[in-house]
């Protein structure tokens, strides 16, 4: 069970690459069909230097971003459930960006739920462009369930 203990833990860097390809297959996938999310000629028109990425595209860096041992060998990942994520944007990500991802745990509290103690891990994400500038962050909140009691046969 996770604990106070993994207040600032940092998990290792990433590094992801913002590709139009990428942006297209994101829009696409939640369901919007704005031209700025494929086509540059539109992007521009918009005022965008590239194609631009949808809001919540970071998301994808879960995928570019080494596994943490250090953080998920304190969690029992079959009692997981995501608490909610908000966002901060600094400035839109375009095409041709690379980013570079840091997270740490920023808080851990526990609260009593109808089952059991949960506990709440908090964790922020900082995302910043190639000249060290953030350009968004999300700050997101997992809980781990109480075990589940065993019922007898």
């Amino acid at each position: 069970m996770a604990d106070a203990s993994l207040i600032g833990h940092e998990s290792p860097e990433g590094h992801m690459p913002v590709e139009r390809g990428k942006i297209a297959e994101f829009a696409r996938a939640t369901f919007s069909d704005r031209p700025i999310f494929t086509d540059p000629e539109a992007a521009r028109q918009a005022g965008f230097r590239d194609v631009p990425a949808p809001p919540t595209f970071v998301v994808a860096s879960a995928h570019f971003v080494p596994s943490d041992p250090g953080f998920s060998a304190k969690l029992d990942m079959k009692r997981i459930l995501a608490g909610g994520a908000e966002w901060e944007f600094f400035r839109p990500l375009v095409a041709g960006d690379e980013l570079t991802v840091r997270s740490r745990v920023v808080d851990v509290e526990t609260k009593q739920g109808k089952r059991g103690q949960m506990t709440l891990i908090t964790r922020e994400v900082s995302y910043f462009d190639a000249g060290g500038e953030l350009v968004q962050r999300m700050r997101s909140t997992v809980i781990e369930m109480p075990p589940m009691e065993a019922k007898a046969p």
